[in-house]
């Protein structure tokens, strides 16, 4: 090569060489890059799916007959009375481990049967299964089917406990099996009454105290145990011992006879009392118009009599003659007739004739003259 070709290929003073043109790339390395950036690619669209899944598996449902509790980081959203519960329907919470979903079988009202003082289980009677036989008396050792009266009797009672979850936070996650300990409350509170009521206050004469002492007996006990229910009502069925049973109803049915003689008693004497009364009220009042009757024609004759007394005294027969001549008219108004006659006796008087009235007088001209 000339000098003059090697100064053409040299660069201006005081400029940079020009970059070499990048030689061609490996295949190998260009495949791997391709791969890689498919790959990339892949994982992203898988990631966004898991994303996709992670939160569409948040979304639940809660039955119609349940209830549901969520717990966010093991504390349960909406504190720990009844607004803890989600309601039936379609519902949103984190994937796991953020919150969790307790479904629990939910009622308005729970209810919890006695399993003691009964000869049958709680389910046989609710079949409507027969009664078994019953001996002569009762064996201590071998049956629980009764419960001891303060005096000292013995009685088959079976009930039932209605109730409320209102802290069902306490109510499912402080018990294993919370049910029982009703049912075990319910069993304390009968054993607890029955030993404070005679055998005849629980039958018959005291039924509704006897039920209330059951109540303020389980009230007391889910308190003392926190269980998170509210109490609504104690139902109790009690029985005599069956083996008696003829015994307790004479008994029973005397006492209804008494009290309906008593009843029919009180009857009687408010109705006897209450026409008593009226009839003494009636009497009084007709005396009272009586009195006042004879009181105004006494005080009438006494004005009268008074006037007339001035009268009488200036000329006693013509008074005489005008007041039996008032009396005579009064007598005798519905009389058909009236004829007065001449006086024999050559005095002027009144007659009054009765009866029918007389023939027309007739003169007849042949009788000869007196």
């Amino acid at each position: 090569m000339s000098e003059q070709e090697s100064n053409q290929l040299k660069p201006p003073a005081g400029q940079p060489p020009a970059p070499e043109p990048p030689g061609g790339e490996d295949p190998g390395t260009q495949a791997l890059s391709e791969a890689l950036r498919s790959s990339f690619f892949i994982i992203q669209i898988i990631m966004v799916l898991l994303v996709v899944v992670f939160l569409g598996s948040g979304f639940f449902t809660v039955k119609e007959q349940n209830r549901a509790i969520k717990l966010r980081m093991g504390r349960p959203v909406g504190g720990e009375g009844e607004g803890v519960l989600i309601l039936p329907g379609a519902h949103f919470a984190f994937p796991r481990p953020i919150d969790e979903v307790t479904n629990i079988p939910f009622s308005s009202s729970q209810r919890a049967d006695s399993t003691v003082g009964w000869y049958q289980t709680a389910a046989e009677r609710a079949a409507n299964a027969p009664e078994p036989a019953y001996a002569a008396s009762l064996d201590p050792a071998s049956s629980a089917s009764y419960l001891l009266t303060a005096d000292t009797n013995i009685i088959h009672l079976a009930a039932f406990v209605t109730y409320r979850i209102t802290r069902p936070v306490l109510f499912y996650f402080n018990f294993a099996d919370a049910p029982s300990f009703n049912t075990n409350d319910l069993n304390n509170a009968l054993l607890f009454a029955a030993s404070r009521f005679n055998v005849d206050d629980i039958l018959s004469v005291q039924p509704a105290a006897f039920r209330e002492a059951v109540e303020v007996r389980m009230r007391a006990l889910a308190e003392q145990q926190g269980l998170g229910i509210t109490v609504d009502r104690v139902d109790c069925q009690p029985s005599p011992p069956r083996a008696l049973l003829p015994d307790f109803n004479k008994v029973i049915q005397a006492s209804a006879e008494h009290d309906t003689t008593l009843s029919q008693a009180d009857i009687y004497r408010s109705q006897t009392l209450g026409n008593a009364r009226g009839e003494k009220e009636s009497r009084l009042r007709t005396a009272e118009a009586d009195k006042a009757r004879a009181v105004g024609l006494i005080g009438a004759e006494a004005t009268n009599f008074s006037r007339l007394l001035g009268y009488y005294e200036r000329n006693p027969a013509l008074v005489s003659s005008l007041l039996q001549a008032d009396t005579l008219n009064r007598v005798w108004a519905n009389a058909q007739s009236k004829v007065v006659l001449p006086d024999p006796s050559g005095r002027s008087q009144m007659r009054y004739h009765l009866g029918e009235p007389l023939p027309p007088l007739t003169l007849s001209t042949n009788q000869p003259t007196p």
